[in-house]
């Protein structure tokens, strides 16, 4: 059998993961920040400020450090898979699609929910977090659940669909991604595989911001 590799390479699915989390990290930086915000007033720059910042707002700054790594990251990763699609994306036609959007929301209450009250001055707190998220991501970024994302559900679609590829005529399943919300039955738009059953699509006539 042919060894199968990952679509995605390693910081792909690492941005991804972050992206995801993106709403998790500002909430926790925002609440780590507000906790303690007296603590960021000190009389200049020496051994004992940079304790105090480092114990306080070290796992917070690494978290905006986080989030600005995924935003910008994904910007690139989501308008290169567009491209891709577009110029070399194979043709199906939509015979059976299922939303899946309320996949975000489960989401976000199962995976996230859990961390928001976590205080970030504490090392064992720290400790947790961090092991949770990298299991977390271990699991993540060899599942679906690569396209279950809440930030990107803002602007993007995510539906299971059952498709004729118009090349070989073969039937098939996969998960797609898609910037048209509205995609239906019998519409044809072209896909480009970024995982195992793992799809990136756009509309055969170019209007994928529908």
């Amino acid at each position: 059998m042919k060894k199968r590799e990952p679509s995605l390479k390693i910081g792909a699915r690492l941005t991804l993961f972050l992206v995801s989390y993106m709403p998790l990290f500002l909430i926790m930086t925002f609440s780590q920040f507000y906790k303690y915000k007296e603590y960021l007033h000190w009389g200049g720059v020496n051994l004992e400020s940079i304790w105090i910042f480092s114990k306080y707002f070290g796992a917070a700054t690494l978290l905006i450090l986080l989030s600005i790594y995924g935003a910008v990251g994904l910007k690139f990763l989501l308008s290169n898979f567009e491209r891709r699609a577009t110029v070399n994306g194979d043709l199906i036609t939509i015979d059976d699609i299922e939303n899946k959007n309320s996949e975000s929301i489960s989401y976000l209450f199962t995976y996230l929910i859990p961390f928001v009250f976590q205080d970030l001055s504490s090392l064992i707190n720290v400790f947790s977090v961090t092991v949770l998220l990298v299991v977390t991501f271990l699991i993540y970024s060899n599942s679906s659940m690569l396209l279950i994302n809440p930030t990107i559900s803002m602007k993007y679609s995510l539906y299971m669909i059952e498709y004729s590829d118009l090349d070989s005529e073969k039937k098939k399943k996969g998960m797609v991604i898609s910037r048209n919300k509205f995609l239906e039955e019998d519409d044809q738009v072209k896909i480009k595989k970024i995982g195992h059953k793992l799809f990136f699509a756009v509309d055969v006539g170019g209007d994928n911001a529908s």
